[in-house]
């Protein structure tokens, strides 16, 4: 039954806890099974030194084979710590579409390669289909449980057939990890100011109107975000001018104020 299994097939199983059975040993424990009373058996050799290192590892456990091992302190200590780690949303937050879709394309490369044991998960095609690179309905599903854990995202059984190929997945990802509207209350200027230099700083659409338009646009906005501010916090523009003439002033008074409010002098 098992004599067409690859290497990666048994590797695998493995990583689930699961170890192959000689011939003999099957046919006794099915032998074994007949003469029972017991209404579902289920013979197996399970590699527990392999579930005890996936525990201590924070990796999960097989729901029906969680009974047999104990959580170490390890996963614990792990699992207590997590809170303060960054999220997958956390990572996503403030970046542009196109640095969201390579993030995520980076996290279902990293599981693709776990689960068909490639070394470097640069190298899996993004335009390939899941199919064409060795995966089956067992693959399929141990690739679903294994992004559910990454994204935190429900995923489907039927994932890799709904969504063939690693781009089509990272568009729904895209979907499902779309950023929530944010209230005036929640944003932060700073983060907000790193977004924008990002944006100003990143190669402009084909579609976007005429750049010299768009720039005189931007220049425009920035001027009138920055009278703004120095409105609102008008303390901050006086102390920063102490008394000097901006408009006469050297470059050596200037430099002196910069340094000033850098702590530099």
């Amino acid at each position: 039954m098992t004599a067409h299994l690859d290497g990666a097939d048994l590797e695998r199983g493995k990583r689930g806890g699961m170890l192959g059975l000689p011939s003999a040993e099957g046919l006794a424990l099915f032998d074994a099974a007949l003469g029972s009373t017991e209404a579902l058996l289920v013979p197996a050799r399970l590699d527990l030194a392999e579930l005890r290192s996936r525990s201590s590892d924070g990796d999960a456990v097989p729901p029906i084979l969680q009974g047999l091992v104990r959580p170490s302190a390890r996963r614990t200590a792990k699992a207590a710590a997590a809170p303060a780690g960054e999220t997958l949303l956390q990572r996503l937050a403030g970046r542009t579409p196109e640095e969201r879709a390579q993030l995520l394309l980076d996290v279902v490369r990293v599981q693709v390669a776990g689960v068909l044991g490639v070394a470097n998960p640069a190298t899996v095609d993004a335009g390939r289909a899941f199919k064409d690179t060795g995966f089956d309905s067992l693959t399929a599903v141990e690739f679903r449980n294994r992004l559910t854990e990454a994204t935190g995202v429900r995923l489907p059984a039927t994932l890799v057939f709904d969504h063939p190929t690693p781009a089509a997945l990272v568009e729904l990802l895209q979907e499902q990890l779309r950023p929530e509207p944010q209230t005036a209350e929640e944003l932060s200027v700073l983060a907000e100011l790193d977004r924008l230099e990002r944006a100003m700083t990143a190669r402009p659409a084909c579609d976007e109107a005429d750049p010299a338009d768009q720039a005189q646009l931007v220049t425009q906005r920035l001027k009138a975000l920055t009278a703004q501010w120095e409105s609102l916090h008008p303390d901050l523009t006086d102390d920063m001018a102490d008394g000097l003439d901006l408009d006469t002033v050297t470059d050596d008074e200037m430099f002196a104020l910069i340094d000033n409010e850098l702590g530099l002098s």
